[in-house]
């Protein structure tokens, strides 16, 4: 066959392709086979081996995979990709829209809204760019800002066009997803493997979407809806949502067909308990629905808070929930050395993952709810995530269950337990929580190694919990310096390392090198100081030097450190042990200096309570803390202004009994 001969072939191979593929999965009417497609195909993807100069960045023989890629490189969105803030029952809606019809009338807009409710997939969000009507990424949503480049594996997803049938430029939001058929059928064969499952569809779409090898991710059959459009550009702008979803239909994307145009909340109410009877019908999950301002004028009105757009909201369904046995209750040590009962359950599925533990929190929870060892509880997701005993089903106990009692002793190193005092001096009361005092306790080293590394600590990507216990356990590390003493020898070949995930290690620990004062102070894993007391220390001492002479009169003198937080402090730094550390830590980090913020609210302090309509407390919170404030989390003398918004609760009320000013929201705007 000549050259021409071939080109006019595999022109018309894709054209093909093209079509039936569309008949397959947007119309639902397939002309052939799947045998007579995948020959098709076939032939295509021979053609195009064999004359790899036609080859072609939008033919549908991608959608079979390339070459896989040794890692998925960082991209920075055009858009920045925000979540939507969460609603659970009516209530909280009209709260949420009370507070954005305030806002529009602030700003003078008269027009009331109305609203769109679309389905909220449980998948995986994906953002895809095309230029001049071609796809030339597809990325993850990541933190929002920045996300991995994952567009091989999308160009293997049949329903997401690599062409635009205009020369538009756009981006489009979407969610990744798997049939439930499918989690059954890969799950079986994963079986037959020995091989761990999958909880759910939605961790089955983000692994799949993972895998470095697009011929994988191509044989998984992933699905995809879109149902949002971002810097467009090569056309009109769109004027509302219902005109977003109807161009993205246009253009070939899937786009879910359940979505209602509502004019009021009880239009949404109904599209809601419509959906949250009929969830577990549909091949993918559904986790609730998310309304959105329909009419694109008044997104500039309504903005945004630090986290979510304003104009709309995710009104989640309730969570599911089961029963089943409580088996046993065994406490577990923290890296504090706090002491947390844990459910040990009869292993049940709750909204799709197999749950057998649930946290009980404290000796006090488990006599709020009555729950004896033995019993029949009922356990559910709070927020679709945490396990959570709720309830007990008193009418089943049989007489044979039994009271749990906190052991005297800790499980794991033997030392009595202790309990603290807890309150103001002259009125100290024991704690509810309890903890083992032992300073070499085991089970507290193991996971102040975790801390220490986590996410909020030196967030060393790649050093997760099951590594560091791996890495304690072999020997390889004994104390937290260790950690920056590793090399690449010293990990390649351990199980789950090669060469190149053994320097990708050490590349993340030398990049944790350099360290933010108040993240090595919570890292530190002190008793009593969080994120927040972090922050505090660190902006008051600037440097650790300064940090590690602190006395405890000192430390009791900084807004937001109480007494039992300085107390804890200074027998911290005290400790011969941790002075070493402290040493040795300085010795293999660069610690960034904290310099402390300085504005026109400079030596004032506040406290936000009530819910504002202008900004979330987060956002005011960043505000007061830009111009050089301090934000407190209660009222005490040392409090100079309360932020008050709607229904504030007992933190006006001290105020007030304090004679401290009181600021409603359009006087806290005008401070700002």
């Amino acid at each position: 066959m000549k050259h021409r001969e071939v080109k006019e072939r595999i022109e018309k191979l894709r054209a093909s392709v093209e079509r039936h593929q569309r008949l397959y999965h947007e119309e639902d009417r397939p002309e052939i086979s799947d045998e007579a497609y995948d020959a098709l195909m076939r032939e295509l993807v021979e053609l195009e081996t064999a004359f790899p100069e036609l080859q072609s960045p939008t033919s549908p023989s991608v959608r079979v995979g390339g070459a896989p890629v040794k890692e998925f490189k960082k991209v920075r969105h055009e858009v920045r990709q925000w979540s939507f803030d969460n609603v659970f029952n009516r209530k909280e809606l009209e709260v949420w829209e009370g507070r954005l019809l305030r806002l529009l009338e602030k700003s003078g807009v008269r027009k009331r809204p109305t609203y769109v409710a679309e389905l909220k997939i449980d998948g995986l969000k994906v953002v895809l760019t095309y230029e001049k009507g071609t796809l030339v990424r597809g990325a993850t949503r990541g933190n929002g800002e920045i996300g991995e480049d994952i567009t091989e594996n999308l160009r293997t997803v049949r329903n997401i066009p690599l062409t635009l049938p205009e020369k538009i430029s756009m981006t489009v939001i979407g969610e990744a997803w798997m049939k439930r058929s499918d989690l059954k059928k890969i799950n079986a064969e994963r079986g037959q493997g020995n091989l761990p499952l999958y909880a759910n569809t939605r961790n089955l779409a983000a692994g799949t979407l993972r895998q470095l090898d697009p011929k994988i991710v191509a044989r998984r059959n992933i699905q995809h809806f879109a149902y949002d459009i971002e810097a467009l550009s090569g056309m009109n702008p769109l004027k509302a949502q219902t005109e977003e979803l109807a161009l993205l239909a246009h253009l070939g994307f899937q786009v879910n067909p359940h979505h209602a145009h509502a004019k009021t909340l009880a239009d949404v109410e109904k599209f809601y308990n419509e959906w949250e009877k009929k969830r577990d019908k549909e091949e993918y999950g559904i986790d609730g629905i998310v309304m959105k301002v329909n009419e694109h004028e008044l997104y500039g009105p309504l903005g945004y808070t630090a986290k979510s757009p304003r104009f709309g909201v995710a009104y989640k369904f309730k969570a599911e929930e089961t029963q089943t046995v409580l088996e046993d209750i065994q406490v577990q040590i923290g890296r504090t050395g706090a002491v947390t009962p844990v459910a040990h359950l009869h292993p049940v599925h709750v909204a799709g993952s197999l749950v057998k533990r649930a946290t009980l929190h404290n000796i006090d929870e488990i006599a709020r709810l009555g729950v004896k060892i033995g019993d029949t509880v009922l356990l559910r997701k709070a927020g679709d995530v945490i396990p959570e005993i709720f309830g007990v089903l008193n009418e089943l106990r049989t007489g044979k269950e039994r009271d749990f009692k906190m052991p005297a002793h800790c499980p794991v190193c033997g030392t009595a337990l202790a309990r603290e005092k807890a309150g103001q001096k002259g009125q100290e009361r024991l704690s509810v929580a309890y903890y083992c005092p032992s300073k070499t306790c085991p089970a507290k080293h193991r996971e102040a190694f975790v801390h220490f590394v986590g996410k909020k600590g030196l967030d060393i990507d790649g050093l997760g919990e099951k590594i560091v216990y791996e890495f304690l356990d072999i020997g390889l590390i004994q104390r937290l310096p260790d950690i920056f003493r590793l090399k690449k020898e010293d990990i390649e070949g351990l199980p789950g390392f090669g060469e190149k995930s053994a320097e990708n290690l050490v590349r993340a620990i030398d990049r944790a090198r350099a360290v933010p004062l108040s993240r090595l102070i919570f890292a530190l894993g002190i008793r009593h100081v969080g994120e927040e007391t972090a922050r505090d220390l660190a902006e008051h001492f600037g440097s650790i030097e300064k940090f590690q002479k602190a006395a405890e009169t000192e430390l009791t003198a900084i807004e937001g450190v109480g007494e039992a937080s300085a107390r804890s402090i200074a027998a911290f730094l005290a400790e011969r042990h941790n002075k070493e550390l402290i040493g040795n830590l300085m010795k293999e980090l660069r610690i960034e200096k904290a310099k402390k913020k300085t504005g026109k609210l400079s030596g004032k302090t506040f406290v936000v309570t009530g819910t504002l309509d202008s900004m979330s407390r987060d956002e005011a919170k960043e505000k007061i803390e830009s111009l050089g404030g301090h934000v407190a989390g209660s009222v005490s003398s040392k409090t100079d202004y309360v932020v008050v918004g709607e229904d504030p609760g007992s933190k006006a009320d001290d105020a007030k009994r304090l004679g401290i000013a009181a600021l409603d929201e359009d006087a806290f705007i005008k401070m700002l």
